[in-house]
């Protein structure tokens, strides 16, 4: 089976805002654009065997997230796909061409590349640096990481200074260049990064 890494340019302080706000206007807005998702994530709570009438929705774990209620601890993922949501209602998604369709042994090839051109960076802190926000832990899927504004500054110099020519494999190459596109339009757009792989 394969993954993605699927990266949100967010500002981090109006996400954070949204947790706890009470905002009956946004959480209408959220049922409303992502209906369907919202469905679809009460098929995978479904595939997951938890499925009674006990058990929280997707749209009841949206709206837990939005009116401050206590986490139901069985419905970690859930809350880790509202979470992805929410990212895409405050920013915007990432071009991802380069992390899409793959094992996650391709971490390892990509990250061993960038050793080669001179970068010092394990490319799952992407994905294991935990959720900007405090969710209930997470068994499985969705795993989540972010990086701040401020630490991708100094890591963006980092990228800007790789050695391309010292990469030999060219579909890493592309994805190494791809985090540093993502770096780039977040720091230009004066947002932060958070990521998804699933």
């Amino acid at each position: 089976m394969s993954y993605a890494i699927m990266p949100y340019a967010v500002p981090l302080n109006e996400l954070q805002a949204m947790i706890g706000s009470r905002d009956t206007a946004l959480l209408d807005r959220l049922r409303s654009q992502w209906s369907s998702h919202l469905a679809s994530l009460d098929e995978l709570r479904e595939d997951t065997g938890l499925d009674g009438d006990d058990v929280p929705s997707a749209e009841r774990a949206l709206e837990q997230m939005i009116m401050g209620e206590p986490y139901d601890d069985r419905i970690g993922f859930l809350y880790g796909y509202c979470l992805k949501i929410l990212c895409g209602y405050a920013g915007w998604s990432l071009p991802n061409e380069g992390w899409w369709g793959m094992r996650f042994s391709w971490f390892e090839t990509v990250a061993g590349e960038l050793k080669n051109a001179g970068v010092d960076f394990d490319p799952t802190d992407l994905i294991f640096g935990g959720a900007p926000i405090s969710l209930p832990f997470i068994g499985d899927f969705p795993n989540i990481g972010h990086l701040k504004r401020a630490e991708m500054i100094p890591l963006l110099a980092r990228f800007d200074g790789l050695n391309e020519d010292a990469v030999t494999d060219r579909e890493a190459l592309e994805a190494i260049l791809q985090i540093r596109d993502w770096l780039r339009q977040c720091v230009a757009a004066e947002r932060d990064l958070v990521c998804f792989y699933h």
